[in-house]
């Protein structure tokens, strides 16, 4: 008799089915959904806070939070949206937290030594260009034009109707010089990355959290 092959990539399973096995107990089967939307809601983050600092604690608390409340998942919309809409309401809370002294301090295009390390120069610009956009138009811009998502899930992301995420995003835009919107399209899915050791070090602080909640 052969011995039954163990599955060791589950990357052929939807989101919903690695929902159903965490909600049933598997919590293991959690750090697949970490890994799998990571760069995503790290991206949603930090287009409303400040640095990358504030948005991984932002992403591992969303992840808790998710964690939380997995089981009032229902399927309406699909679980990257829910979860990034989850991540938006954490970023959002994280500002209305922060001191208005930071803002003074840091400046609406302070870039902090992560990216001056990390990023080409391209991306550091391009940062900077959309640290200098109001909130409210940056993240609708960042989910559009970053994340790639289309209007309508934009709209659900942030609980907006659609007809405000155009009128956001032409504003964030039009904020943006020429040149820089031009190569916006050609760079901006290598902004706020998230990948490799980072995704690492923020998906075991989460499997440790969620391995003893309660």
């Amino acid at each position: 008799m052969e011995p039954t092959p163990v599955r060791i990539d589950h990357v052929e399973e939807t989101d919903n089915a690695i929902v159903a096995r965490v909600v049933a107990g598997e919590r293991e089967a959690f750090a697949l959904l970490v890994r799998r939307h990571n760069q995503r809601l790290f991206r949603a983050a930090r287009a409303i806070v400040k640095t990358d600092v504030d948005a991984e604690d932002v992403l591992q608390q969303t992840w808790l939070e998710v964690f939380r409340h997995l089981s009032q998942f229902r399927g309406d919309a699909s679980f990257a949206t829910w979860a990034t809409r989850i991540a938006i309401n954490a970023a959002l809370a994280a500002v209305r937290r922060q001191p208005v002294i930071a803002e003074v301090i840091d400046g609406p295009g302070g870039v902090g030594p992560d990216a001056e390390v990390e990023r080409a120069e391209v991306g550091v610009l391009l940062e900077q260009c959309l640290n200098d956009i109001p909130q409210g138009n940056r993240e609708v811009m960042v989910l559009r034009d970053v994340l790639e998502l289309d209007t309508a899930e934009t709209a659900a992301c942030l609980g907006l109707s659609e007809e405000a995420v155009r009128v956001r995003l032409h504003r964030a835009r039009a904020a943006i010089a020429a040149t820089v919107t031009e190569r916006l399209g050609e760079h901006a899915r290598g902004i706020y990355g998230f990948d490799g050791a980072r995704c690492d070090r923020v998906t075991a602080w989460v499997m440790r959290a969620v391995l003893r909640e309660p």
